[in-house]
């Protein structure tokens, strides 16, 4: 597959006015642009790291870089050094991704020991997004990216994401650089609203 991201790029430039500010119809265009600018770049990454590799040459693949993980027996830490994606930004490119970023971090602490597996799991997750000049309204987690996480951590670490076998949470905040953190431990049932009166 050949993608032209410099006529993407082109596009987004066309939609800025040779002076004065951009129009609500501009902004919205480069907006749509950029999301598939964004898809477009994955899968050219995805797509030289397949096959545009010289053979026998090995690198760090990007979803690699961007994944990380720590197992101490009784709880595992994914680390993504991206925030989970908003609602609109949720591409089947996107979505790959994250599928394979999930996995690489869940193989890494795997090579750390056993991956511990719990009868009803505590899955909790951390957004940290960017602070931009103004999306403080715009910034909305995906239900669908939730979703995605929980179904590639369903059947390794817990049966299914059904109340019976899992409980989730997820907070975000402001911060530099965007990650997501994901821990998943056994719920502490004290711990559930029901048990407290």
């Amino acid at each position: 597959m050949h993608t032209d991201l410099k006529k993407t790029l082109a596009a987004v430039g066309r939609c800025l006015p040779a002076e004065g500010e951009p129009t609500w119809e501009q902004l919205h265009r480069m907006y749509d642009l950029t999301l598939r600018l964004m898809s477009q770049e994955l899968s050219v990454i995805y797509d030289r790291e397949t096959f545009g590799r010289p053979a026998g040459q090995e690198q760090q693949t990007f979803a690699r870089r961007q994944s990380a993980g720590v197992n101490n027996g009784t709880a595992v830490i994914l680390s993504i050094a991206e925030p989970l994606p908003a609602m609109k930004k949720l591409t089947e490119a996107v979505e790959e991704h994250w599928k394979t970023m999930l996995h690489m971090a869940i193989g890494e602490t795997a090579r750390q020991g056993r991956l511990p597996y719990f009868e009803k799991a505590f899955v909790e997750m951390e957004i940290i997004t960017p602070r931009g000049s103004n999306n403080a309204r715009l910034w909305d987690t995906s239900n669908r990216a939730i979703q995605v996480i929980l179904n590639n951590l369903k059947g390794i670490f817990f049966e299914d994401d059904n109340m019976e076998h899992m409980a989730f949470s997820v907070v975000g905040q402001w911060g530099e650089k965007g990650a997501t953190i994901i821990r998943v431990s056994e719920l502490d049932q004290s711990q559930q609203i029901g048990c407290i009166r």
